[in-house]
């Protein structure tokens, strides 16, 4: 969708290279009123993010092929990246390390609180459409 074509619903990208995480995602942001899409490492990400812009980005810290931080410098290169915000998740000691590193917006631990991640990535995507003006 180009731009200034007006949709919606908020678009979520979310990008987890464990099958069952990115499932139970992509089911509970569709039940949240999102649309989804989604993507299994930051190369993927890079290829659905730049062909159907999201208004936020729910990003696994640990991926295989292109990890969070290459996915992030990569995606910070495209125009209006820096204007999407990073919702940064992972189960990992490392994580919140990296996400203030690509200077995601927020970072939740995993198990997650979906309730919380529902909000902070409604209330992100939701400024971001905004700024687009598709909100």
């Amino acid at each position: 969708m180009g731009p200034g074509i007006r949709r919606d619903r908020l678009r979520v990208l979310i990008v987890d290279d464990d099958d069952a995480t990115r499932k139970m995602l992509t089911q509970f942001f569709n039940d949240e009123g999102f649309e989804t899409l989604a993507a299994e490492n930051g190369a993927h990400a890079l290829a659905v993010a730049s062909a159907d812009e999201p208004d936020v980005i729910v990003l696994d810290m640990g991926l295989p092929v292109l990890d969070a931080s290459g996915f992030a410098l990569q995606w910070k290169q495209h125009e209006n990246a820096l204007e999407i915000p990073i919702v940064a998740i992972s189960g990992q000691p490392f994580g919140e390390a990296m996400a203030r590193e690509i200077s995601a917006a927020i970072f939740y631990d995993k198990p997650l609180d979906l309730t919380r991640l529902a909000a902070s990535a409604r209330d992100l995507a939701t400024r971001h459409a905004e700024l687009r003006g598709r909100a």
